[in-house]
């Protein structure tokens, strides 16, 4: 009996490892009816690519309350061989309700810059677009509010390479992969001048190229596997 127990047991363990390898994973697709995968394909007809988990940097948390905390974001563009000069992305702000707290702000980051991000509660006196007219804004309620960050490209094809043999006009070669910049952010308390970092997942600490032909077939020299290490 016991050994009758211990193989089911065992059966259990297999099946649920191989579920959790083929069932997709939980960064969703563009499309409700479908999973995200680890390739490109991921998203509708009109913007394949950008909605698979290995061209998605994520931040499980941030935060804001009137007159009491905010959120910063800083997305910067290292200028390493490989990376396009011009790299476009889009940043959403999701509550813990799973609503945007704000419409999603798209900007390009060029080679060398930085461009900086603030969530904010609506009608900051001091952090606003006046006074700090070349930072992106997230802005909603005044209430307590947190959530997690999603960043996706804007390019519908972020795995592929700009060359000589795929021109694209004024961005130089290299790929225009979100996931290839650095991210970095802090939820700041005002009353005392402190805060704690956020941690970013898929960005350019955690991405990976694998060997062509391993798990994905986007890591060829005009083509780059990128994201999150789960392959």
């Amino acid at each position: 009996m016991k050994i009758k127990h211990l193989k089911r047991y065992l059966i259990g363990i297999a099946m649920t490892a191989f579920l959790a390898l083929f069932a997709g994973n939980a960064f969703g697709d563009g499309a409700a009816t479908t999973n995200a995968t680890v390739d490109f394909g991921d998203g509708t007809t009109t913007d394949l690519g950008r909605w698979a988990n290995n061209y998605m940097v994520m931040s499980p948390y941030w935060q804001v309350e009137g007159g009491a905390s905010y959120t910063f974001i800083a997305v910067s563009h290292s200028s390493l061989s490989g990376m396009a000069s011009q790299i476009g992305v889009e940043i959403n702000a999701i509550t813990s309700a799973g609503a945007a707290y704000d419409t999603a702000e798209e900007f390009t980051v060029t080679s060398g810059n930085t461009q900086r991000v603030f969530i904010i509660p609506t009608n900051h006196a001091t952090i606003n677009s006046t006074t700090i007219s070349s930072a992106v804004f997230l802005a909603g309620t005044t209430d307590f509010t947190y959530g997690h960050v999603r960043v996706r490209p804007q390019t519908t094809h972020p795995q592929l390479k700009i060359s000589p043999k795929h021109p694209v006009t004024n961005l130089g070669d290299g790929f225009r992969d979100s996931t290839m910049l650095t991210y970095w952010g802090s939820v700041i308390v005002e009353a005392n001048t402190t805060g704690f970092a956020m941690e970013f997942i898929g960005d350019m600490n955690d991405s990976v190229t694998l060997p062509y032909g391993y798990t994905s077939n986007y890591s060829s020299n005009g083509f780059m596997a990128s994201g999150v290490n789960l392959n």
